[in-house]
């Protein structure tokens, strides 16, 4: 980020990225709603907010990919494990195939999400 925006500025920033409301902002940083609408309209704040935007959809976006890899590996684990029974074997099976369905379109929201920053 640019070392021209001031501290207040470098924090709504962040605030704002992060999803925190603006009324919410204003107070936090000590200054009125009217103004952060009026650093939004000056490109180096808006082009600061869209980067740290994006850096936080990145984040999201990794964190839920790491989460998903590891548990699909354990749930991998537990349906190659001989000494789990085929009764368990077959409810978790059935339980993970009932809470992917559908899920595809969060990555593909997530992703399209981050795509749209980096246009």
């Amino acid at each position: 980020m640019s070392t021209k925006l001031n501290e207040k500025q470098l924090i709504a920033i962040h605030l704002l990225a992060s999803g925190v409301k603006a009324s919410i902002v204003a107070k936090q940083i000590g200054t009125r709603e009217e103004t952060l609408s009026r650093w939004r309209q000056i490109a180096e704040f808006k082009e600061a907010l869209d980067d740290a935007t994006e850096d936080i959809l990145r984040e999201i976006v990794e964190t839920h990919k790491n989460l998903l890899i590891s548990s699909q590996n354990i749930i991998y684990d537990a349906l190659n494990n001989e000494d789990l029974d085929l009764f368990k074997k077959a409810n978790l099976a059935l339980r993970y195939l009932s809470l992917i369905k559908g899920k595809d379109d969060i990555m593909k929201k997530s992703s399209d999400n981050l795509f749209r920053f980096t246009l």
